[in-house]
């Protein structure tokens, strides 16, 4: 008796490798899953013990140590192996979550039922493996945020900028967080400039403080006199037909060219029935119309004449779009008119350091239309409105990769998004109402979408270096910035091949429309290289980026003004030279001159990473003789300072980049004449007074025939009565702190980042 109690013991130790269905039949398994038995008989499910896969690990006998899981009853939550079958006709009306009713009739009389508890735990186990595989990266972000120690911050104290937090890729000024394409990142290359003003401020009788606070006062009075007064009626300000037509023109000629907002045949016979009954026109239609005329007005004339009419037709088109029943223009036409204030405002710089805020709600409400979505997935429309929508689409991921990039934040686009086509290479005259899908022209044929649709091909690898430059999950190399440049300078030399296929062709690209995507892509190389820049002055390992900053900076601003490194300027510009300065007909220049956002800030950055160039050569010039800087580079940064002037003149009100730039070129040209010491400082300071001082009567101009009122009458509200008086006592106020360099703002200094490399295919000049 003790002996057949042993053996059934023993056998009940045997490890029972088969499946319940192998076993139940008798028939030889050969332990897979599902086994090849199961497969034949088409069972739809194969279920193994969890002995039968547990035991052949793990000792037969329980251990002694803590570690040890003791041996569990199937019936007390076990795990049990499970694989789903196939069958074409599954029934799931046996599945009960209580656990109480079997899935495979093999199983009853088994006691507890080991089938729907291995499905609960086949589900837990797919469940876990999805969320590998799909949830890899947040849980990554979730553990690094709650296990990571924080970031080294560097904090940079200063009466100028106040206390400037530098972190890994970003730096935070007050309330704002900047991205490393955004050109605040790079203010530390101009120490040697701010640390010389950073001692002059301290003096509490400084004649630079005096004069920058009285021109912070003039240019809130000339901002103040530019805001309209808004009655809500629309179309109020509209010019005489002969000015709206130029305006119209000039932003079809250029924006519109590139970036495909409207259906321009549609446009125009809107625009003939306005003037010819201009109460009956649609509401939406008046505001699309006022702010094409905003944009166009920038390239007006030299002066920007027009500002403040361009600046009361954005500021109705925001009005018009916070006002109630927003559902009203959720259509087309009122996603025209988001665009076309994203555009404006950084043409008339009314808010347009924010912008990249206004285009995530752009993109929002396009997706909440379902732009996201290709149209032939949707309900069917005319051809005229599936192209006007792709294109839209196309438009909205463009300004939103151009403004992250500008504001130095995550682009926040991922093509698993949308499935969106890209439009038809056609004319707006080809297509119609009808339902038929739009005809596509051969690519070598020149159409109105053949410049938008080349700007394309680039976008794959601009929005990389977005995601590198702005995105805090991103870690790269040295290594990955060479790729990144690799996969741009490819698609740079398509997007080339591209165009010049048209050279010879009946149609073909204007030099505007050349110019300017050049201007666009180019700024890339810049932006992705500008953080080597300065380690590039003392480490040789990345003087390809040092190479890579210079070429494109010299590029991009030549691109803007033709002759600027061909024209030697052999005394320091200033205001008085801006009578003997050819006024400009050239669209590109005068969107430079007159208009803000990317225009502005790219050349900005460009001038001053030359400036910082060549002040860096200096230092390295080791020769005998006086060191002598590149001539173009030289001539380029000369220019520049000429450039800020006559945007002073066009209407800008920031003179802390003419300060700035003044005075490096004063610390450059005292290198070049061997000036040292409390010489050198006191010509930088010199250069910087004289560039206020003149900067200031500019101001003067725009404020009106009695600037002085309205400055002391606006002065005296700010309570900074001590400022206006050069010459009296100055007392420091720590309210001011921060009125030399606001760095919260794209108008306190030169702009953001920029472009490509220099030994690639030039599509610009022919």
């Amino acid at each position: 008796m003790e002996l057949q109690s042993m053996k059934t013991d023993r056998r009940r130790r045997r490890p029972a490798l088969s499946c319940v269905s192998c076993r139940k039949s008798k028939i030889r398994c050969d332990r897979n899953l599902p086994c090849s038995a199961c497969v034949r008989s088409q069972h739809k499910t194969c279920v193994f013990e969890p002995s039968s896969r547990q035991s052949a690990i793990q000792p037969t006998e329980p251990q002694s140590s803590d570690n040890t899981e003791l041996p569990r009853s199937p019936g007390a939550n076990e795990s049990v192996y499970v694989h789903h079958g196939d069958g074409p006709h599954e029934d799931h009306s046996a599945i009960s979550l209580t656990g109480s009713t079997p899935v495979d009739s093999t199983s009853q009389g088994h006691g507890p039922s080991y089938d729907v508890k291995s499905l609960l735990e086949r589900i837990r186990e797919l469940e876990h493996r999805l969320e590998e595989s799909t949830g890899q990266h947040l849980v990554s972000n979730i553990t690094r945020a709650s296990t990571s120690g924080p970031d080294p911050i560097t904090t940079c104290p200063s009466y100028l900028s106040g206390n400037l937090h530098a972190m890994s890729k970003s730096v935070m000024s007050k309330t704002r967080y900047l991205g490393q394409s955004h050109w605040m990142n790079q203010v530390q290359n101009f120490s040697s400039v701010l640390d010389i003003f950073e001692q002059v401020c301290r003096d509490q009788k400084s004649e630079l403080i005096a004069l920058i606070n009285k021109c912070k006062v003039l240019a809130r009075t000339i901002k103040a006199q530019r805001w309209p007064v808004l009655s809500f009626k629309f179309g109020s300000n509209i010019p005489p037909r002969e000015v709206a037509d130029l305006l119209i023109d000039a932003y079809f000629r250029t924006t519109e060219s590139i970036f495909r907002i409207l259906h321009i045949p549609s446009f125009r016979k809107d625009y003939e029935n306005f003037w010819l009954s201009p109460d009956l026109v649609d509401v939406s239609f008046l505001i699309q119309l006022q702010l094409v005329m905003a944009i166009g007005s920038t390239i007006y004339d030299e002066y920007f004449s027009m500002r403040k009419s361009a600046t009361q037709w954005v500021y109705e088109a925001q009005c018009w779009l916070i006002s109630p029943n927003q559902k009203s223009r959720l259509t087309l036409s009122g996603l025209q008119v988001m665009l076309l204030v994203c555009l404006a405002q950084e043409a008339v710089a009314v808010g347009q350091d924010l912008v990249w805020m206004s285009v995530g709600q752009l993109m929002r409400t396009a997706i909440f239309m379902g732009l996201h979505r290709d149209p032939k997935k949707l309900p069917k429309m005319t051809q005229l409105r599936s192209e006007l929508r792709r294109r839209i689409w196309n438009t909205i991921l463009e300004i939103a990769l151009q403004t992250s990039v500008d504001a130095g934040g995550p682009p926040l686009i991922a093509f698993e998004d949308f499935d969106t086509c890209a439009p038809a290479n056609c004319d707006d005259d080809e297509l119609t109402e009808d339902d038929a899908p739009a005809t596509s022209n051969p690519p070598e044929k020149f159409t109105d979408m053949s410049v938008a649709l080349a700007l394309r091909t680039s976008f794959a690898a601009r929005l990389a270096i977005a995601r590198a430059l702005n995105e805090i999950s991103t870690q790269h190399t040295y290594d990955n910035i060479i790729k990144l440049h690799r996969h741009l300078s490819t698609a740079y030399k398509l997007l080339s091949q591209t165009l010049q296929r048209f050279t010879f062709t009946e149609r073909q690209p204007t030099a505007f429309q050349r110019r300017l995507v050049d201007f666009l892509v180019r700024r890339y190389f810049l932006a992705l290289h500008l953080p080597y820049f300065r380690p590039a002055m003392s480490e040789p390992t990345y003087a390809f980026s040092r190479k890579t900053v210079v070429e494109t900076s010299a590029k991009l601003y030549t691109t803007v003004f033709s002759f600027a490194a061909l024209n030697p300027r052999l005394v320091r510009p200033s205001a008085n030279d801006l009578g003997l300065m050819p006024i400009s007909q050239d669209d590109l220049a005068r969107f430079a001159t007159c208009g803000s956002g990317f225009f502005r800030s790219i050349v900005s950055q460009a001038a001053i990473a030359t400036g910082f160039e060549l002040q860096n050569q200096l230092k390295e010039d080791d020769s005998l003789g006086p060191p002598t800087p590149r001539v173009d580079l030289f001539n380029i940064f000369r220019d520049s300072i000429s450039w800020v002037y006559r945007r002073i003149q066009a209407g800008d009100t920031n003179l802390k980049g003419l300060l700035f730039a003044s005075a490096l070129l004063a610390q450059i040209e005292g290198s070049m004449n061997g000036l040292q010491d409390q010489k050198f400082i006191d010509a930088t300071i010199k250069a910087g007074v004289e560039a206020i001082r003149e900067g200031f009567e500019l101001l003067k101009l725009q404020v009106g025939p009695s600037p002085e009122e309205n400055a002391t009458k606006n002065d005296t509200q700010l309570s900074f009565d001590p400022m206006m008086t050069i010459d009296g006592d100055w007392e420091y106020d720590s309210s001011m702190q921060n009125v030399l360099f606001d760095f919260t703002s794209v108008n306190s200094a030169f702009g953001p980042t920029a472009g490509p490399e220099m030994m690639m295919a030039d599509f610009t000049q022919w």
